[in-house]
C-alpha cells in the first residue's frame, strides 16, 4: 500500500474493524422468527330459531236456519159455473145434469160406493173429474157376475163411472138397489139419459 494512504487509514482502523465485526455478526446470526400470525377467529352468530307460526283458528260459521215453507193449502175444487157439466151428490144419492147454474135434469136416487173418499179402489172419490170414455153396448161386470150398459167413465184411477143398474145377459135389471152399495161406480135407472147428455171432456163434480 502506498505509505501516505496507509498513514491516512491507520486512524480509521478501529472503526473499520468494528464495522467489519458488525457486518460479520449480521451475516452469521440466526434470522429472527417471524412473529406468529394472530389467528383470526370469525365468530358467526347462530341465527335464533324462527318461531313456528300457530295455525289460525277459523271461526265455524253458525248454520243459517232455512225457513220452513208453509204447508201448501190446496183449495177444494169448485163446481163449474158455465157450460154443461154433471153433478153427483154422494150424500143425497142424486145426479144432476147442469148447464152453468141451471139444473136441466135431476136423477135419483142412485147407487154410490160403499166407501167414499177412503182412497181404496172400491171408493167413490169426491173432486172434479172429466168424462174420458163412453161405451153404449152391454158389457160383462166380473165383480158381480152381471152386465152393465151405457158406461160413462170419469175417474180412471178408480175405474169409476156412470152405468145402468146390474143386468142379466138379456138386459133385464137384476139389482136396482140404491145408496151406499156399489164398488165406487154410480148406478142408475137413467143411465141412457146420462150417456146421451155426457161428452168426452165434460166436467163431473162429485161432492158430499
Amino acid at each position: 500500500m502506498h505509505r501516505p494512504l496507509r498513514a491516512l487509514l491507520r486512524p480509521l482502523a478501529p472503526l473499520i474493524l468494528l464495522l467489519a465485526t458488525v457486518i460479520a455478526a449480521g451475516c452469521t446470526s440466526t434470522p429472527a422468527k417471524p412473529a406468529p400470525t394472530a389467528e383470526v377467529v370469525v365468530r358467526t352468530s347462530t341465527p335464533e330459531p324462527t318461531a313456528t307460526p300457530r295455525p289460525t283458528q277459523t271461526a265455524t260459521p253458525t248454520p243459517t236456519r232455512t225457513p220452513t215453507a208453509a204447508p201448501r193449502v190446496v183449495a177444494p175444487p169448485k163446481a163449474p159455473e158455465t157450460g154443461r157439466w154433471i153433478e153427483v151428490n154422494v150424500s143425497n144419492y142424486v145426479v144432476r145434469l147442469m148447464d152453468g147454474r141451471q139444473v136441466l135434469k135431476e136423477i135419483g136416487p142412485v147407487a154410490v160406493g160403499k166407501e167414499v173418499d177412503t182412497g181404496a179402489y172400491e171408493s167413490t172419490q169426491t173432486g172434479l173429474f172429466n168424462v174420458y170414455v163412453k161405451t153404449a153396448p152391454r158389457t160383462f161386470d166380473a165383480p158381480y157376475n152381471t152386465y152393465i150398459q151405457w158406461w160413462v167413465g170419469f175417474d180412471p184411477a178408480k175405474d169409476n163411472g156412470f152405468h145402468s143398474f146390474l143386468l142379466d145377459k138379456d138386459g133385464k135389471v137384476v139389482d136396482a138397489a140404491t145408496g151406499r152399495i156399489s164398488n165406487g161406480c154410480i148406478r142408475t135407472g137413467a143411465a141412457e139419459e146420462i150417456f146421451q147428455f155426457a161428452e168426452v171432456g165434460m166436467p163431473v163434480f162429485v161432492h158430499a
